[in-house]
C-alpha cells in the first residue's frame, strides 16, 4: 500500500491529525545547522499573474492589453530598462540591489495544461503534459543527497507534500512546530509490525513519528530560537517564522515548502494579487533578515513556482484567466543575481490568447540538483540555468 493509497482511507482518522499522520519522516542532525544548502519553495497557489509581478514596462502591447489592471511605469520598482517589480514588493529591492535576487522569465512547459490540479502535479513531479508520475521531483535528487529527513511543509489547510510526496522520501506536513509537537504527545512509540503490508505501513509511520516528535523536541523543546525578527501576520509570515526558527534551531531538513493563496485572480485582480504579492515580499523580507542575522543566508535558496501564470488580455472582470508561462523569482546569498530567459512575445500570441514559452522550468529544478546540491541532473534536456 503506497502513500497515496492510504490517503484514500484518511477519513478514518481526524482531520486535526491528518496532515501530520500520513507521511513518514525521520529527523536527521549529523550535520550542525548552517553546513546544509537548503531550498525553500514557496508555492503562489492559484496561478500566479507573472506579467503584473515582473512587469515588461517598456512593452505598449502590455498597456495594451491591459487597459484597467497594468502596473502604471510610474510606479514600477525598475530592475533594468525592460522590466520591473509590483511596487508592493518594495521591501525585496534591497536584495537585488546585493545581487541576491534573479528571475527566469517566460516559464512554462510544453503543451500547456490549464487546470489548477494537472498543472500542479506536473510542476510537482516534473513530467511532460502527457505523462503521470506519481513521486514529486524531488524525489529524484534528495535520497543521494542525504538520509534521514528531507522535507518540511507547512499548511495551514490540506496537508499538501507537493514535490516532496514519494515513498522514497521522508517528510512530514505541518501546521507549525509548536501545533506539531502538541499532536505527537498523543502517539506512543511501536516497533514496526510486519504481518501485512498495511499494518506494517501504520506501524513504521506512528514508529516514525514518535522519532520526529522527539528529536523535534530536542531540537527545538519549549523554547525554541527565535529570529529576533518580526515577521508579518499572514499564514506564509507564520509559515516562514516557522521555518527559519527549525533551521535556526539546527532542524536538519535539506526542503520546508510555504504557501501563499490567492492568485486566482479571475475578477478584480489588483486588489487580491496587490494583497498576495505584499505578503510574499514582506514574509520573505523577514525571512531573509532572520537568516542574515543568523549567518545563515548563504546556505538558503528560495525559489517561488506556481502551477501555471495568466493569460496577456485581461478580462472583462479586470482579471485574467489561466494562462501558460509566468515568471518566478530566486533568492539567496549564493544568488547569482539578474534576470534570466526571454520575456514572451505579445504579438505572437495562441488563439486562446496564451504566450508561449520560453524558459522549461525543469530547467530551474536542473539547476537546483547541480549547482545547489552537486548532484546529476536528472532532466536530461534541460539544462541549468547559471542563478546559481
Amino acid at each position: 500500500m503506497d502513500r497515496r493509497e492510504f490517503l484514500k482511507y484518511a477519513g478514518l482518522i481526524s482531520a486535526s491529525t491528518a496532515a501530520t499522520l500520513l507521511t513518514p519522516e525521520i529527523l536527521y542532525a549529523a550535520n550542525p545547522a548552517g553546513q546544509n544548502r537548503i531550498l525553500v519553495l514557496v508555492e503562489l497557489k492559484g496561478g500566479n499573474d507573472g506579467f503584473n509581478t515582473l512587469i515588461p514596462h517598456s512593452d505598449p502591447l502590455y498597456y495594451q492589453h491591459r487597459p484597467r489592471i497594468s502596473i502604471q511605469q510610474r510606479q514600477v520598482l525598475g530592475l533594468n530598462d525592460a522590466v520591473g517589480l509590483h511596487p508592493r514588493m518594495k521591501t525585496l529591492m534591497p536584495l537585488w540591489d546585493k545581487g541576491n535576487m534573479a528571475w527566469v522569465q517566460g516559464v512554462g512547459y510544453p503543451q500547456p495544461v490549464l487546470s489548477h490540479f494537472r498543472s500542479m502535479d506536473i510542476w510537482n513531479s516534473a513530467s511532460n503534459a502527457n505523462q503521470v508520475i506519481e513521486a514529486g521531483w524531488l524525489s529524484r535528487v534528495l535520497p543521494n543527497y542525504k538520509k534521514g529527513l528531507h522535507g518540511v511543509a507547512l499548511n495551514k489547510g490540506q496537508a499538501n507534500l507537493g514535490p516532496l510526496e514519494s515513498s522514497n522520501l521522508n517528510s512530514v506536513t505541518m501546521q507549525d512546530p509548536k501545533t506539531f509537537l502538541n499532536q505527537i504527545k498523543h502517539i506512543s512509540d511501536v516497533q514496526p509490525i510486519n504481518t501485512n503490508p498495511a499494518i506494517a505501513h501504520v506501524s513504521q509511520i506512528q514508529h516514525q513519528l514518535f522519532s520526529v516528535g522527539d528529536q523535534l523536541a530536542s531540537k527545538m523543546g519549549n523554547r525554541p530560537k527565535r529570529s529576533g525578527v518580526k515577521f508579518s501576520k499572514g499564514v506564509l509570515g507564520h509559515s516562514l517564522e516557522s521555518v527559519a526558527e527549525m533551521i535556526i534551531s539546527g532542524v536538519d531538513s535539506p526542503v520546508y515548502k510555504v504557501t501563499q493563496d490567492g492568485f486566482d485572480t479571475h475578477s478584480s485582480q489588483r486588489g487580491a494579487q496587490d494583497n498576495a504579492l505584499y505578503q510574499v515580499a514582506n514574509g520573505l523580507a523577514s525571512f531573509q533578515q532572520a537568516m542574515q542575522k543568523a549567518g545563515l543566508w548563504d546556505n538558503v535558496l528560495v525559489v517561488t513556482y506556481s502551477e501555471f501564470g495568466r493569460r496577456v488580455k485581461e478580462n472583462r472582470g479586470a482579471g485574467t484567466d489561466h494562462g501558460t508561462a509566468s515568471s518566478h523569482m530566486i533568492l539567496g546569498g549564493k544568488v547569482r543575481g539578474g534576470i534570466y530567459g526571454t520575456h514572451p512575445n505579445f504579438a505572437q500570441l495562441d488563439a486562446n490568447g496564451n504566450v508561449r514559452h520560453t524558459s522549461d522550468f525543469r530547467s530551474i529544478y536542473a539547476t537546483i540538483a547541480q549547482r545547489w546540491w552537486n548532484q546529476p541532473n536528472p532532466w536530461n534536456g534541460h539544462e541549468p540555468i547559471p542563478f546559481v
